[in-house]
């Protein structure tokens, strides 16, 4: 009786949610459709039907488009495409494996990738970039703070250090998420500008949040995601970045010493064999369908072993084949190419956090509601935010040229109303 209790309270507190998003819909679309960047933090199933995430970003990607027409976003059409070459790739196997998981996650992956692409444009052009990022930011430090108190309250009760887990978020939740505001605060672009002394902070924050997190993942693509900010001069400057290549020596050798002692010990069931084993039994199932995949979410089906592949490539290998991976790897070439040849002060943001979750992917869960559209609505942001650089600010149905525009942007803006 106090299950069925529990479970309908989950629906009316899904209900009363919908009821709160219905509200802010109307009232604010465009602050509901800038919740979606700090949402994807926002991990936990209610009734066990839909993420918060989820449920946030669905209702933005529809608001979206009832705030800008579909030829606004051909500036972005070259990451649109690379997102549809995914998309099509995984077809096959939904209608080669018919079952209700298969298409409910190929739908989710649409939203996911598409869907987030779209708010995260329309984010950037409506010009909330900056609202949207710092809540993003100001909830990582909060969970950085979080995790580096827990981290303390155990070594003072335990006498050691080990990983952290907050409420709804795993370790490596936490590590991905302030991976990510770390290289956002650190490339500090255009369209996000928080002082240098308060970006430095958060920063230190972070990093200490990661480092108590435990989050091995977390560590190597904020190391990554730093260096490919730093392939680029300062654009404030014009310098050189010295401080990611000096960053990654002891982080890539305290990993790599983390990692070898686990592959040292006797326990055949640490994180490192664990995943070896996963690895090798992901491949045979792969072997049961090469070309098109078993299917989306293949571990609920009951047919094969329950678990998730902790490697991008190797679950989307095993769930849609080798043409799906080949679509897989194609979207991330063009994203990270086309974001790579934009304004450096725009786009070089972007190329570097796709490569932070691609790293981080490669060692731990890659489909995993908030982390996998994060990456493709920071991308969004990144085209809107230099097509409102270009055209103006965006308003329902017109645009309207932004105070100190030049009057080229506001003979372009007339022209695109």
């Amino acid at each position: 009786m106090s299950g069925g209790v529990a479970e309908y309270g989950d629906y009316a507190v899904l209900a009363a949610l919908g009821v709160l998003a219905v509200g802010v819909a109307v009232a604010a679309p465009r602050l509901l459709i800038a919740l979606a960047l700090p949402a994807t933090l926002l991990m936990a199933r209610v009734g066990g039907v839909l993420s918060i995430s989820d449920f946030v970003l669905a209702l933005a990607t529809l608001l979206s488009f009832t705030v800008i027409k579909g030829r606004d976003l051909l500036p972005m059409r070259a990451l649109m495409w690379a997102g549809m070459a995914y998309i099509a790739a995984s077809l096959p196997t939904v209608i080669l494996n018919p079952y209700g998981a298969n298409v409910v996650e190929w739908i989710h992956e649409v939203v996911l990738i598409l869907g987030s692409m779209v708010v995260g444009f329309t984010i950037g052009r409506s010009g909330q970039a900056a609202l949207s990022a710092g809540l993003y930011v100001l909830a990582c430090v909060g969970i950085a703070i979080a995790a580096t108190a827990a981290g303390v309250f155990q070594l003072a009760t335990e006498g050691s250090f080990g990983p952290v887990y907050l409420p709804e978020l795993h370790k490596n939740t936490i590590g991905g998420a302030l991976a990510v505001a770390i290289v956002l605060l650190y490339a500090r672009p255009a369209w996000f500008r928080w002082p240098r002394l308060l970006s430095w902070l958060a920063i230190g924050l972070c990093v200490v949040g990661i480092a108590a997190s435990g989050s091995r993942q977390g560590m190597v693509g904020a190391v990554v995601g730093l260096l490919v900010v730093a392939l680029r001069r300062n654009p404030e400057t014009g310098r050189i970045r010295v401080v990611p290549w000096l960053a990654a020596i002891p982080i890539g050798i305290a990993v790599f010493t983390l990692v070898d002692d686990q592959l040292a010990e006797d326990n055949q069931f640490n994180s490192a064999y664990q995943r070896l084993d996963w690895y090798a039994q992901t491949i045979e199932i792969w072997r049961q369908s090469p070309v098109f995949g078993v299917g989306l979410r293949w571990w609920y089906t009951g047919q094969y072993a329950a678990f998730q592949p902790p490697n991008a490539e190797l679950e989307v290998l095993s769930s849609v084949g080798v043409v799906g991976l080949i679509g897989f790897l194609v979207m991330f070439l063009v994203a990270a190419v086309a974001l790579w040849r934009l304004d450096p002060a725009y786009g070089t943001v972007g190329v570097a956090i796709v490569a932070t979750r691609f790293t981080q992917g490669q060692f731990d869960l890659y489909w995993v509601a908030g982390q996998a559209s994060l990456l493709w609505i920071v991308a969004g942001i990144c085209y809107g935010a230099l097509a409102l650089r270009d055209g103006g600010e965006l308003h329902p149905g017109r645009f309207t040229a932004v105070p100190g525009s030049t009057p080229e942007h506001a003979v372009h803006a007339r022209r695109l109303a």
